[in-house]
């Protein structure tokens, strides 16, 4: 648990500590009346971590070698001089390691990465700003060389036809260095119009099929890992379009809603396995509050919030203020003098996950109960029947069951007498519900299918449900956000859409 320890009580103990040691033992641990000091020594210098009495031992020794990791990892030589060069560096990772006086479970690797995280989307947007105002500056220098070159050429036509200076005199010539004709200002949109195209979205740099200059100086200015990056998300995106191609389009929806301020998208995705006779076997909920800004005069803000749920469910970006969202809910950056970005990109402030282990809470809206009879001719009768659990008040969208068939199944009808959409294809049945609404006849209902030949029950399984809740009222996180002020003036409230958005990530029945 967190707890406040004045600055004089700190260095105290940090005095202390140099008095306890000694170079010729082999411990690394000291203790002084209600502390212990479990330290490491790192070249001239110490690395030392100051717990209770009652702490676990072990458990500090492993967090300690993790945090002499990080130092190595972030610091060529362990000396004064780069330790205070890199300490913002250092006190970053470290608070990545420790929150609220427990140790997270993460490795040297995950801590590294949440680091790079902590400026990836920044370096590419300044990188494509940057080739941006590159092929700008390029173009117009040609078309300033285009003008001139076309300037002289009429010169000398003006003086070779009227050799008494009138020519100089004329205002013909001015308007052409101070007004571009129309086809001046295309040519010089187009090349940042091809460069918007590549700008940065959810799941990577998507970029586009014209190859220009600008698009190659970007490609070479990422390097390496962020070019492998970059094939990888571009690989992942085709394998999901492969698997769901109404899943694609919905986040390309989400990727068009317009935009012309403040924009908050808190997104849930449900990860689920049920038993076929309803029992819920393991599930999870993964959510995140993102904010897109488009104006860059609202980029020093703050996001008044409500989460309800336990502290160590919440991760907030390595650039937001910890303190102020544990202790007042507030997100704001950690630096006051810069602002959020305002390239319009949907940026996660906030992360939360919730497992069906630590949540008394049921994370799985739907429950599913599966019957098989067999048939007269040999082959099975099967329904599925669904129910809305008590309690959920969203309305569940674009619902589908997908029941594999093995390919050794024979004939198959569907003797549903409720009006459902379904499909039937080579591996499998499609059962489609438009949508789920609590209170209604749809709440619940039934799919009933007979299939002939030799088939067993297990051939139906595992059975995937996909389902989308567009604008929902609450998340399972427990996470709203009630005002948007300025951050130099917290009276002054800013308008802002705010968008809650559940859907599932893997949802099967077993």
């Amino acid at each position: 648990m967190f707890r406040e320890i004045p600055k004089d009580r700190i260095t105290a103990l940090l005095a202390s500590f140099p008095k306890l040691t000694s170079s010729g033992t082999q411990h690394t641990t000291v203790e002084d009346n209600d502390v212990r000091y479990v330290y490491q020594p790192m070249e001239d210098l110490y690395l030392v971590l100051i717990t209770n009495m009652q702490s676990n031992i072990l458990q500090d020794i492993d967090t300690l070698h993790l945090l002499g990791q990080v130092v190595s990892s972030i610091v060529r030589q362990v000396d004064e001089r780069e330790i205070i060069n890199n300490s913002f560096e250092i006190l970053s990772a470290f608070d990545e390691v420790i929150s609220l006086g427990y140790r997270e479970n993460l490795t040297l690797s995950q801590v590294k990465t949440f680091l790079e995280m902590d400026s990836h989307e920044e370096k590419i947007h300044e990188i494509i700003q940057r080739n941006k105002e590159l092929e700008a500056a390029e173009e117009r220098k040609l078309r300033a060389k285009q003008l001139e070159l076309k300037n002289k050429g009429s010169s000398r036509r003006d003086f070779g036809s009227q050799p008494s200076f009138s020519s100089f005199g004329s205002n013909n010539v001015v308007p052409q260095h101070s007004t571009p004709s129309p086809s001046s200002y295309e040519s010089e949109e187009r090349p940042v119009k091809s460069l918007g195209s590549g700008s940065l979205r959810g799941k990577g740099l998507q970029l586009g099929k014209k190859k220009t200059g600008a698009l190659h100086t970007l490609r070479g200015s990422l390097g390496s890992e962020a070019e492998t990056a970059l094939l990888m998300s571009n690989a992942a995106s085709v394998h999901n379009s492969s698997n769901s191609i109404a899943q694609n389009g919905t986040k390309k929806a989400d990727d068009e809603i317009e935009n012309d301020g403040i924009h908050i998208a808190i997104k849930e995705e449900i990860s689920a396995v049920v038993e076929r006779m309803g029992n819920v076997k393991s599930a999870e909920v993964k959510g995140s509050l993102q904010l897109r800004i488009a104006d860059p005069e609202l980029t020093h803000i703050e996001i008044l919030v409500t989460a309800d749920g336990a502290s160590n469910h919440y991760r907030t970006h390595p650039n937001v203020d910890k303190n102020a969202f544990l202790k007042n809910k507030v997100i704001k950056l950690k630096d006051p003098r810069r602002g959020f970005p305002a390239n319009n990109q949907q940026l996660s402030v906030l992360r939360w996950q919730l497992s069906s282990n630590n949540v008394e809470e049921p994370l799985v809206p739907l429950e599913f109960h599966c019957w098989f009879v067999e048939a007269d001719n040999g082959g099975v009768s099967a329904i599925i029947e669904y129910e809305l659990i008590e309690g959920y008040d969203e309305t569940l969208e674009n619902v589908v069951v997908k029941i594999p068939l093995s390919h050794t199944v024979g004939e198959v009808s569907v003797t549903n007498e409720q009006d459902y959409e379904w499909n039937q294809y080579d591996d499998g049945l499609e059962w489609i519900i438009p949508s789920i609404t609590p209170g209604t006849d749809s709440a619940s209902g039934s799919f009933e299918w007979v299939v002939s030949g030799p088939v067993e029950e297990e051939d139906f399984f595992p059975m995937a449900i996909d389902f989308k809740v567009s604008q929902a009222l609450s998340s399972f996180g427990k996470v709203d956000v009630s005002d948007v002020i300025s951050a130099s003036d917290e009276s002054v409230s800013l308008p802002f859409k705010k968008d809650i958005i559940v859907g599932t990530d893997s949802f099967a029945i077993v």
